[in-house]
C-alpha cells in the first residue's frame, strides 16, 4: 500500500513539473546532451560512490569496526541501486543497515552507524548551504525568493543546532523523552557525538562527507554545460544544495518529481528557464539510475563474504563495549 502511494505521489509530482513546461523543448535539450560532458558527469559520480565508501568505512572505524576498501565500495555502489527504489536515501540506508546486521554487527549497532552517517552528511550539507548563502542572496531579485532561501537555511541550521545541543546537554530521563521525535533526535546526537571527537579517522569522515556535496555540484555543472544551460558554477553551488535538501523529503521514489519541482523553482532564481531546469534534473536523475543499475548488477553477483565487517584489531575494546550496550 505504501509503495502504491509513493508511486502515485511520484507520478503526481512529475505531472505538476511537466504541466507548465514545453515537453518537446525538454526532449530536444535532452537529445542534444553532449556525450563528453555526460561521460564527465558519470566519472564524477563514480568519485561520489568512492567518497561515500570512504565515509562509511571511516564511520565504521569510529564504531570499532573494520571494512575493507573493496567491501566499502560494494556497500556504496549497491546502495545506489536500492536508493532508486525508495524515497530519498532510505533504500540505500535500509540495504546497508540490513546487510551490516547480517555480516557481523547487531541490528542496533548497524542502525547507529547509518544514523551517524546521515547526521554527518546533513551537518556538512548545512555547512555548504551556509557557504553558498551570500551568493544565493545576490542572485535573488525578489523578496519572496530571499525569504524562502533564508527560511530553508534557518530551518536547516536550527535542526543542526538542536543536534549540537543534545550532544552537549545531558537530558536523559527528562520529560522530553516522552516525545518520539525527541528520542530519535537524542539517538542521532549520541552517535554524532562520536564524530566530534578530534581524530584523524573522524577528519577523513568529515572531508568525505563534504566532498560528496561538492561533487554533486560538479556533476550538475558538467550536465549544465552538456545541455548548454547558461548557469555558473557559483550559482549551482549556492542554489542546488538547498534544492537537494528539499528533495530529500521522503515522499517520492528515488526523489523523482520533488527534485524536478525544486530545480525548476530554485534555478529560476539564477535566471534558468523551467524547460532547462527540468532537463537538468532529469539528466541528473538518469545518471543516478545508470549508476544504480550497475549497483544492481553487482548485487546479483556478490555474496555476503564480500560485505563482511570485522572488529578492528586495535579497537576490540570499543567493539566489546558496543556489544555490551546491545545486550543491555
Amino acid at each position: 500500500m505504501k509503495l502504491a502511494i509513493k508511486c502515485l505521489v511520484t507520478a503526481l509530482l512529475l505531472w505538476i513539473a511537466f504541466r507548465t513546461v514545453d515537453f518537446r523543448g525538454v526532449a530536444v535539450l535532452l537529445s542534444d546532451l553532449n556525450v563528453g560532458w555526460a561521460a564527465a558527469a558519470l566519472l564524477l559520480t563514480g568519485l561520489l560512490v568512492v567518497s561515500d565508501a570512504v565515509l562509511l568505512a571511516g564511520i565504521l572505524r569510529t564504531f570499532g569496526r573494520r571494512l575493507s576498501a573493496g567491501s566499502a565500495l560494494l556497500y556504496s555502489l549497491v546502495g545506489w541501486f536500492f536508493a532508486n527504489l525508495a524515497p530519498s536515501t532510505i533504500g540505500g540506508d535500509v540495504f546497508r543497515g540490513v546487510q551490516l546486521s547480517r555480516v557481523g554487527m547487531s541490528v542496533g549497532a548497524a542502525a547507529r552507524v547509518i544514523i551517524a552517517q546521515r547526521a554527518l552528511s546533513y551537518a556538512t550539507l548545512v555547512l555548504v548551504m551556509m557557504a553558498g548563502f551570500p551568493i544565493a542572496l545576490r542572485l535573488a531579485d525578489r523578496k519572496r525568493e530571499t525569504m524562502l532561501l533564508s527560511t530553508i537555511l534557518l530551518a536547516a541550521v536550527a535542526a543542526f543546532a538542536v543536534l549540537l545541543v543534545l550532544v552537549h546537554l545531558p537530558l536523559r530521563d527528562s520529560w522530553l523523552e516522552r516525545w518520539p521525535l525527541f528520542r530519535k533526535l537524542e539517538t542521532a546526537s549520541e552517535e554524532f557525538r562520536r564524530l566530534l571527537v578530534p581524530s584523524s579517522r573522524n577528519a577523513v569522515s568529515w572531508v568525505a562527507a563534504l566532498v560528496q556535496h561538492l561533487l554533486r555540484v560538479a556533476i550538475l555543472a558538467c550536465l549544465a554545460v552538456g545541455l548548454s544551460i547558461p548557469i555558473s558554477v557559483a550559482a549551482l553551488f549556492a542554489l542546488t544544495p538547498a534544492a537537494l535538501l528539499v528533495a530529500m523529503v521522503p515522499v517520492s521514489l528515488g526523489g523523482w518529481g520533488i527534485r524536478e519541482l525544486t530545480f525548476v523553482y530554485f534555478l529560476a532564481i539564477a535566471g534558468v528557464g523551467a524547460k532547462e531546469a527540468l532537463a537538468l534534473s532529469i539528466v541528473f536523475g538518469l545518471v543516478r539510475l545508470v549508476v544504480g543499475a550497475i549497483g544492481g548488477l553487482t548485487w546479483l553477483v556478490i555474496n555476503e563474504d564480500h560485505l563482511r565487517v570485522h572488529a578492528s584489531s586495535d579497537e576490540r575494546a570499543p567493539a566489546q563495549k558496543e556489544a555490551a550496550r546491545e545486550r543491555t
